[in-house]
């Protein structure tokens, strides 16, 4: 069967807008390259728009800053260490292998709930690093999950992944949560009011919405957001 030959063209237009949506990922701006190297916003602006490529030694660079060159280039990403503020683990002693499920949490309408987690991979992630980030929760409770949407923009963009404590099976505590309700995964803000009911609300005031619940939905905690993989705590 032969396969249709993607143009040059094509391929500079896919990698530009997957550049543009790991720097918008990240936070930054197209000008923050330039204290990394030569690299101007109008340049940064054409390889965004596809009518250039990035070279090699721009990749090379921005990779530090977190940016998931694999995906950028191939349009996959590939489980294992996490680009991010995170340091690469000393050894295996420090080593824990959080894993990646498949299924995703929406902060929009919401995605298709996979009824049993498919367990994609595990990604290697300092024990010490844990211990200095996320010293309240459970090692082996902590899960990784991809955010997608827009209503938490802020908080954690779209292409986020966020590490999750299963532990946290109810809202006790204000915080951003993971739910499932009607089907559906969703990242939202969990707020308790002074009557025992729980406001539910995204963060992006251009989409906010505002739910609250009384104890009579069927809604299902499945941890609390403890870390976004934007360098944020929670």
């Amino acid at each position: 069967m032969n396969q249709k030959k993607i143009s040059s063209e094509e391929v500079r237009t896919e990698i530009g807008k997957r550049l543009r949506e790991e720097r918008e990922r990240r936070g930054l701006k197209q000008e923050d390259y330039f204290r990394f190297g030569d690299w101007s916003a109008r340049t940064v602006s054409n390889w965004e728009a596809g009518r250039t490529m990035p070279t090699a030694e721009f990749f090379a660079e921005v990779e530090t800053l977190g940016l998931d060159v694999n995906y950028i280039i191939t349009g996959r990403r590939v489980a294992g260490p996490l680009t991010g503020p995170a340091a690469a683990p000393a050894g295996e002693a420090d080593t824990i292998r959080i894993p990646l499920f498949s299924a995703t949490g929406s902060m929009g309408k919401g995605n298709d709930l996979i009824t049993e987690d498919v367990l994609m991979g595990d990604v290697p992630i300092s024990r010490h690093w844990l211990a200095l980030n996320v010293p309240r929760s459970r090692p082996e409770a902590l899960q990784l999950v991809h955010a997608y949407g827009d209503s938490m923009l802020g908080t954690l963009n779209s292409g986020d992944f966020a590490i999750v404590d299963t532990d946290c099976q109810v809202a006790d505590i204000d915080g951003v949560y993971v739910l499932q309700a009607n089907g559906q995964l969703f990242i939202k803000r969990v707020t308790r009011r002074m009557d025992g009911a729980h406001v539910i609300t995204s963060d992006n005031p251009s989409v906010r919405t505002v739910d609250v619940l009384d104890g009579t939905q069927p809604v299902r905690i499945c941890g609390r957001v403890v870390y976004g993989w934007n360098g944020r705590r929670f």
